[in-house]
């Protein structure tokens, strides 16, 4: 769930911003409303900065010889969540380090494990974007202990069926990738009990260090206040997204995250429409800058 519920959250807020922009083109309008499900998938993926401009470059060549048939949305759906994923990186893996340095400097993340400032972005998050799991693409009972609020939790134990499925899925997934799939697999583990404390019974001090005093999400921001109305299909006209983005780098974290994934969307708009070029879009994208200054990763293995 690390990099799921906040990077998913980001990349749902994204789309919702783009939409109701005037400056995004039309065919990224058609494209995300046609496929928000693809948008999220591609926000809990990796290595964007690798291959999304080719992508682009090349999706941009196809719309303009002709129109982009189902398979080239996806693929562009695809594109645009995951650079709402790297904007939803930069933000907080500085972020992450600066106020969980042990995690990171034990080596805990190269083996999968989630740090405890991720798990707490991730239920607030949870809360706060999601409404408790009320709203999608979540469920209610996605942070419980054992599915104990889900109706089918009476009929067969959680962990039991956790056994059960979590092999098949692994199963299905290398089922469908290449055989050079070790080379791409990232190990990761998620300990949901670590979650479902986190949520049910929350570390006050954890929640003063990681959220409260670096002000992760305050609702009252504009940028936030526009995305939650959008959600919910009632569109503050008192606040102009402009402003909001503007506004967005001065406020809370969650703010800044919405700000550089609707400006990672933008510059992409105006690329595939001509208003500029790869050189222009790779700066607006931040291509190839680090997600993490050196100085906040001590722990990076040197090459």
């Amino acid at each position: 769930m690390s990099e799921h519920i906040t990077h998913t959250a980001v990349t749902d807020d994204g789309v919702r911003l783009a939409l109701h922009s005037p400056d995004i083109c039309e065919v990224f309008h058609g494209v995300l409303r046609r496929n928000t499900d693809i948008c999220r998938y591609s926000a809990m993926t990796r290595s964007g900065d690798q291959f999304t401009v080719k992508l682009l470059r090349a999706l941009r060549d196809q719309w303009r010889n002709g129109r982009l048939d189902s398979l080239a949305e996806k693929k562009l759906a695809f594109l645009l969540g995951w650079r709402c994923h790297l904007a939803a990186d930069r933000t907080f893996k500085p972020v992450y380090r600066i106020l969980d340095p042990g995690h990171y400097l034990k080596g805990d993340d190269e083996h999968g494990e989630a740090s405890d400032v991720s798990i707490y972005h991730d239920v607030v998050v949870f809360r706060e974007v999601y409404d408790n799991g009320r709203a999608e693409p979540f469920t209610a009972s996605a942070l419980d202990f054992r599915l104990e609020s889900h109706p089918a939790s009476r009929a067969m134990p959680a962990r039991a069926l956790q056994r059960l499925l979590l092999p098949f899925w692994q199963t299905e997934l290398l089922r469908i990738h290449s055989r050079r799939v070790p080379a791409r697999f990232q190990l990761h583990r998620i300990t949901v009990l670590r979650y479902s404390a986190a949520y049910h019974t929350p570390d006050p001090d954890k929640m003063r260090r990681f959220i409260i005093e670096p002000n992760f999400y305050n609702p009252q921001d504009p940028l936030i206040a526009l995305a939650r109305s959008l959600q919910r299909g009632k569109p503050r006209g008192d606040i102009a997204l402009a402003d909001a983005v503007a506004a967005a780098a001065k406020q809370s974290q969650y703010s800044q995250a919405l700000e550089r994934a609707y400006r990672y969307l933008l510059a992409a708009s105006d690329y595939f429409t001509g208003k500029i070029d790869e050189r222009e879009l790779e700066l607006r994208c931040d291509v190839g800058k680090p997600h993490v200054p050196a100085e906040l990763d001590p722990g990076r293995k040197k090459s």
